[in-house]
This record gives C-alpha cells, sequence and structure tokens, in this order.
C-alpha cells in the first residue's frame, strides 16, 4: 500500500493528526532512550588523539567484522577473501575485500541482512541516491542515533540547537499537486518543523513561503540547496528582504554549487552550511563555522581513492554503526576532492569540494519546480539506473535501465508515482534504455535539463 498516496487523499484535518502522530514516532525513536549517551560521546571523541583515534576506529571495525560473519553474504564473502575477523589489524582485512556496488547490495540486500537481529525491532529505510536505483534495507535504532548524534554535532558547533524551529524545503509530497491557494505547508510539532512542499514553490508562491517563516519566528531554514537557490532568486529579481527572524541556514542532499550558494548568501545576507551524509552511513562530512568540510573519521571508514585524472576522487565507506545490514567498502556513487587521504586525527581529511548531489529542477507547466526526484525511484528496487531529462517546460522523458525482475507492476508503480507527483502538470514519456551516459567525470546525472536557467 501506498502510504504517501494514502495520505494526500486525506482531508486536512487528518493530514495534519497524521504528521503529529508521524511526529512523535520519529521523535521518540530518533531521541529517544540513549540518545544523550551517544551525543555525549560524540562530542567526546573531538577530543581524541591521533593514537586513540586510531584505537577506537580499529575496535569499531573489529567488532564489525564479528557482526558481519553471521550474515550469509559476508561469511561467503569473508571465506571467498580469506578475511578473518578475529585478525588484530582489521584494516588489513578489509583491504582484502573488493568494491562493493550499489547493485550488488540491492540485488543481495536480503543475505546482507543479520539474522541475528529481528527485522520487526529494525529501522526501514530506503534511498535512491543521485542514480535512482532503489534501495530498501534496515537499520538498528542505534544506528540510527548514531547518525542523527554526528549530524547535531555539526548543526550544534553552528549555534543551531534541537528546540530551534526549522523551516524544512525536502522532497516529500504533504499537499496535492492539484492543491493551488496556500497553505502549502504543514506542521509537524514533535520534531519542531514546518514542512514546505517544494512542489508548490514558484514565482507566484515565494512570497507565502517567506511570510509564514516571519509569522511562524523559524530561525532555521534546511533543504536542497537548488530549491533554496531558486527561493533565493526569486527574492534578489524582486527585491524581496529576508525574514528578519532567520539566523541559520543549512543545505543537504545535494551538492552546493557556488552559483546557489552565492544567491541564498546574497538573499539571506548570512553564511550557507552544508553537510555530506548517506542513509547507509557509509560516509559523512560536516562543515566547520569557518567553512573548512571535514570527513568525520569517528562515524564510519572512509575510503578516498582516486576516480579519474582531474583529481575527484571516490567516495568508499564502511557502515561500523549498523550491525544489521553490514557494509563493507560501499561505492556511494558519489565523488569529492579532498587534501590528503591519511588519517590521523578527528579531523584529518578536508574535503575541498563534493561531486554528486548536484540535480537540476523539473519545470512544470505552471512554472513550478520540481527537486530531488530520486524520491520517485526510492522504493523502486527493479530499477537499476534512472534519468530524467527535459528540454521542454512542462514535458519530460524518464529514462528507464530495467533490473532482471522489472516487471507489469513496477512499471504500473512509477506510473503512479509519477501521477501523484505532477498530475496533469507535466506530460511524462517513459523510455527504456540498456545504459545511461555519463559524465566525463564518470558521474551519472539523475536530472539532465536542457532549459537555460533566467
Amino acid at each position: 500500500m501506498d502510504l504517501e498516496k494514502f495520505y494526500l487523499k486525506l482531508p486536512t484535518f487528518f493530514q495534519k493528526a497524521v504528521l503529529q502522530w508521524q511526529g512523535r514516532r520519529v521523535r521518540e525513536g530518533r531521541y529517544g532512550i540513549g540518545f544523550n549517551r551517544v551525543m555525549q560521546a560524540s562530542l567526546e571523541r573531538l577530543e581524541f588523539s591521533p593514537g586513540r583515534m586510531d584505537d577506537y576506529r580499529a575496535s569499531r571495525l573489529s567488532a564489525h567484522f564479528k557482526y558481519a560473519r553471521h550474515s550469509p553474504f559476508w561469511a561467503d564473502r569473508f571465506q571467498q577473501y580469506s578475511v578473518n575477523a578475529n585478525a588484530s589489524d582489521p584494516f588489513a582485512e578489509l583491504a582484502k575485500l573488493p568494491i562493493l556496488k550499489k547493485d550488488d547490495v540491492r540485488r543481495h540486500a536480503k543475505q546482507i541482512q543479520n539474522p541475528l537481529f529481528e527485522s520487526n525491532k529494525l529501522q526501514r529505510l530506503h534511498t535512491s541516491g543521485t542514480t535512482g536505483s532503489g534501495l530498501v534495507f534496515r537499520e538498528t535504532l542505534d544506528a540510527e542515533s548514531e547518525r542523527w548524534a554526528v549530524w547535531w554535532r555539526y548543526r550544534q558547533k553552528l549555534g543551531i540547537n534541537p528546540d530551534n524551529l526549522c523551516a524544512l524545503f525536502g522532497g516529500r509530497c504533504l499537499i496535492p499537486i492539484s492543491q493551488k491557494d496556500p497553505p502549502y505547508w504543514r506542521y509537524s510539532p514533535y520534531t519542531r518543523q514546518i514542512l514546505f512542499s517544494s512542489q508548490h514553490l514558484s514565482q507566484e508562491t515565494f512570497r507565502a513561503y517567506l511570510a509564514q517563516i516571519e509569522l511562524d519566528k523559524a530561525p532555521w531554514i534546511h533543504g536542497y540547496p537548488s530549491c533554496l537557490g531558486l527561493l533565493a532568486t526569486w527574492m534578489i529579481e524582486h527585491g524581496v528582504p529576508p525574514p528578519p527572524c532567520v539566523k541559520f541556514i543549512t543545505v543537504g542532499a545535494e551538492n552546493l554549487t557556488a552559483h546557489a550558494k552565492n544567491r541564498i548568501e546574497n538573499a539571506f545576507g548570512l553564511p550557507v552550511y552544508q553537510h555530506y551524509g548517506l542513509a547507509e552511513s557509509t560516509a559523512n562530512f560536516s562543515q566547520e563555522p569557518d567553512g573548512r568540510i571535514y570527513v568525520d573519521e569517528d562515524f564510519s571508514h572512509v575510503e578516498l581513492p582516486l576516480a579519474n585524472q582531474g583529481g575527484s576522487r571516490q567516495v568508499i565507506g564502511t557502515n561500523w554503526h549498523n550491525p544489521a545490514f553490514p557494509l563493507f567498502r560501499y561505492d556511494s556513487g558519489d565523488l569529492c576532492q579532498a587534501s590528503s587521504t591519511h588519517i590521523h586525527g578527528p579531523k584529518s581529511r578536508e574535503v575541498l569540494a563534493i561531486d554528486g548531489r548536484l540535480e537540476d529542477a523539473l519545470i512544470l507547466k505552471n512554472g513550478a519546480h520540481i527537486f530531488c526526484l530520486n524520491q520517485v525511484f526510492a522504493d523502486m528496487t527493479n530499477i537499476r539506473e534512472a534519468q530524467v531529462r527535459q528540454t521542454v517546460i512542462g514535458e519530460a522523458e524518464f529514462r528507464i535501465v530495467k533490473g532482471s525482475d522489472y516487471g507489469a507492476a513496477d512499471e504500473a508503480a512509477l506510473a503512479a508515482e509519477i501521477e501523484k507527483r505532477f498530475g496533469t502538470l507535466c506530460d511524462v514519456r517513459v523510455t527504456y534504455v540498456d545504459e545511461l551516459p555519463r559524465t566525463a567525470s564518470g558521474k551519472l546525472r539523475l536530472v539532465v535539463s536542457g532549459i537555460s536557467p533566467k
């Protein structure tokens, strides 16, 4: 059952009730018993000496190997590559394993999941990333706490605290696309968020968004940089000042381009901060108040091998906080540039640039810009890759590379997702192809737009 589609059919009153219930459930799970302990430990690790950090990382990886022995997939791989889970140098054992591709994880997800953990006691996550290939997996409550602790560690350094009301511009469908009048937002009081619909953000509606932020006195805006960049563009073009209550702006889920960064900072008169994170918990980069971005070395083991002659590096990670779904040397599909590959403390490797979260917008017939189209494919586990191409406003081509099990049910589910998100505001053509083109750096872009920005 498509819960999001069911939610969109509910009367507004019931939608609000559902969001309150969901917000409370999320808060209790994410920040429940034990979170404060995890958060404090995360802060303490910032003061570790290089030697103590080395010991901590080795102990985490060693424990991860021992748990992973019970996973059928990893038990076979360890035997195939002569990996000794009890070895004194776990990093030497890790190097024996080949790079793990997302397609392999998607196809072997049931075998990767650790039978030591009961599925009904685990969190269910899904992700599509920049390739459009869906992945559904499980994680422990402790793993969720560890991920959110490192994210809040980054936010608290910037001066943001959990009590701050956040104006969130995300990719979820919260309001039917057919709705023409405000409000274009919903409240989640338990998570301290105003959830703004990115699908309804346009040149005709952006003033209503800003007015609501000011009315609610939200000090913090967080969202996709492409979405906030467009909002900032309209503010600049129309001479609209920022809400005076806004003190912090953070972005995530996409690469923050220099163009979007300049637009947002010029419109709001504030610095923009970003972090890079994955639901798979295999890598995390955080930006410091001074603007520099570092690998969070205590969160996971991240490898940054060269990907091409241009100096870009692959982001390869091992998620030692989630023994329920262990991933070793997992290829995120993303690229970055870094100052060093040598780990010698909590802030040892600076990330100079991130390449891999850049998405163009899909423009509907009414001028609205749709962002983060990876949400369309989040549960499409039988789609190997996808790309959205647009050359005419209000029209789009969805190019799909089928997985081996792709069938009529997947085709119907894709059609339903497209209808739910775009309605009659975009004429979509689905084309099946054998492969999709890459950029010169080897990156697959989810959205390719041939429409010149105004």
